[in-house]
């Protein structure tokens, strides 16, 4: 932003005010030194480095956003606001934000506003320029992260080598890849934002380098770096970023992020990307995890998931408990037994979790032997359908 910053300040010394400069969501991106010609809200614009919402939905009320030459932006006095003239800073047609100049009195000469929109026009230059090489370097950070992640060796260790002589990745980083599933709405397609919030969230994970790749389908991925390996804790808080971004932007209810290991060396990568999407096809048929899920969270899933489920013999399951599945129609049995050994056959714990009386435990777990042909007490049967039970939730047959 120095180019801009320049434009800023040379138009500050030639008609002599205070010059800010925001982009359309009206977050500052340049502005000039102040001094007694601005109010409050300019010093507030400047510290929190964008406008206050007020100020905002005045601005926005005035119409400045469809406008394409200068807007007078009356002052509110109840709130301190001095009067302001808003010149869009546009270019090929595209508006890039908005040039700002309080005006209080009204004594801004006709030359002085055609200096200011040019400098206006010169701002909307710079800022197509920018977008025009930030699009080069999104384009080909996209490739590069596309063939990264590749499963082909050949193809991974090509763009690793890149990306380190690009100087987009060092080389050696220790990496994660984070996978985001959005469930869009059909006929809709969240790209843009998707793409928005996970650079957002990229970015803010400094001094962490990022790359991100959004595709359609409501999918993503952001790839995150670093000379010390990622601490989980930061992991997670990029995930919930990113999560709590996308459902705020689009109103989504279903929003999963899916965190691989952390790998060394980014020709790695593609292990990290792997492990974080069988994170999300596990939460994606099992309950109980949370919309914000890492490798290391599966437990024993991290084994299953591993498994060809399509080519295992229906004699994986257990007899008894094929035979338990079909007989419990509403699935209290099924729930009582996973529950019970879930929690290492406690049964304090089981009842707590069940909410049931442990006379009802007991007589479930009774029936559960009945019907299985299985005896509880013998540690491997508790194994054979434990094991069988979580088989049987990834092969999604006992539902969610």
């Amino acid at each position: 932003m120095d180019e801009l910053q320049r434009v800023a300040e040379s138009l500050a010394r030639r008609i002599s005010r205070a010059i800010a400069i925001d982009d359309p969501q009206m977050n500052l991106i340049a502005h000039t030194a102040h001094d007694e010609q601005v109010d409050a809200h300019r010093v507030s614009s400047v510290m929190r480095m964008r406008a206050p919402d007020e100020v905002v939905a005045h601005a926005f009320a005035q119409g400045v956003a469809a406008a394409d030459g200068p807007v007078r932006v009356p002052g509110l006095q109840d709130i301190g606001l001095l009067a302001r003239i808003c010149i869009p800073v546009r270019c090929q047609g595209l508006l890039f934000g908005y040039l700002w100049i309080i005006d209080a009195e009204g004594t801004l000469g006709d030359d002085d506003l055609h200096t200011a929109c040019e400098s206006a026009a010169e701002a909307g230059q710079v800022l197509y320029r920018e977008r025009l090489i930030d699009d080069l370097r999104d384009s080909r950070e996209r490739e590069l992260l596309r063939d990264l992640l590749s499963d082909d060796a050949t193809v991974s260790g090509a763009a690793a080598d890149l990306l380190v002589d690009e100087e987009m990745l060092p080389a050696d980083a220790f990496v994660a890849v984070l996978i985001v599933q959005v469930k869009a709405e059909e006929g809709n397609d969240p790209r843009t934002t998707l793409h928005a919030v996970l650079r957002h969230a990229g970015r803010s994970a400094h001094p962490l380098v990022s790359l991100v790749l959004s595709r359609a389908g409501g999918r993503g991925v952001v790839l995150l770096a670093g000379r010390r390996a990622p601490a989980a804790a930061d992991l997670r808080r990029v995930a919930e970023q990113i999560r709590d971004g996308l459902e705020k932007q689009l109103g989504a209810d279903v929003v999963r992020v899916g965190i691989g290991t952390v790998v060394e060396g980014p020709a790695r990568a593609s292990t990290s990307a792997r492990r974080a999407r069988e994170t999300l096809d596990v939460t994606a048929t099992v309950p109980g995890f949370g919309t914000v899920t890492s490798w290391h969270d599966l437990g024993v899933y991290r084994l299953l998931v591993q498994l060809p489920l399509e080519e295992l013999p229906e004699d994986a399951i257990p007899d008894g408990l094929r035979t338990l599945v079909a007989a419990d129609t509403e699935g209290t049995l099924v729930e009582t037994l996973e529950t019970w050994l879930d929690e290492g056959c406690d049964p304090r714990a089981t009842v707590a979790r069940l909410q049931v009386h442990r006379t009802s435990l007991y007589y479930r777990l009774g029936r559960i032997e009945e019907i299985t042909g299985m005896t509880l007490n013998d540690g491997g049967a508790r194994l054979d359908l434990h094991l069988g039970l979580k088989l049987a939730r990834l092969q999604g047959l006992l539902g969610k």
